[in-house]
């Protein structure tokens, strides 16, 4: 009875200062710099999809976040969402090794005229700009289909 109550207690004791330690051991940094960055507007919803490196010495890829970058939700000059990618480094870490940190954010709240979203590392910034919207092709409701047009119907004079 001794032996589990002392269990019970060690583990509520490791368990309400885990928070506190892990915590502790990192910190909030931006990446070095974006390599690559999507956007795709699905439903009225901005898809954004970042990758970039940072320093940090484990051996795997970190997962990161966009946070938006100023107070105000609106758009920039050139019509663009502004995001920084960030992550959770190890503090006072001065190696070299750069590590790949990837991001994924679902932004509901999509000004009007938005073109795109402009990526923040500390050495670069990166524009994921929304693709062209596709031309669709007209059907015809014509039993047998339209007529096709050539576009060089004569030969070219010289």
């Amino acid at each position: 009875m001794k032996k589990g109550i002392l269990a019970l207690l060690i583990a509520v004791l490791f368990f309400s200062t885990s928070e506190v330690l892990f915590s502790a051991s990192r910190e909030q940094e931006i990446v070095t710099r974006v390599d690559t960055g999507t956007v795709v507007l699905k439903h009225r919803t901005l898809v954004i999809q970042a990758t970039g490196m940072g320093k940090t010495p484990t051996m795997l890829g970190r997962g990161g976040w966009l946070v938006r970058r100023g107070a105000q939700a609106g758009l920039n000059k050139d019509g663009l969402l502004e995001y920084n990618l960030m992550f959770k480094g190890v503090p006072n870490y001065s190696g070299f090794k750069l590590q790949p940190i990837k991001a994924t954010f679902h932004e509901r709240s999509v000004p009007e005229g938005v073109k795109g979203v402009r990526i923040f590392g500390q050495f670069n910034q990166f524009d994921a700009l929304l693709p062209e919207p596709k031309k669709s092709k007209s059907k015809s409701f014509l039993p047998f289909g339209k007529k096709r047009q050539k576009e060089n119907e004569a030969p070219e004079q010289q």
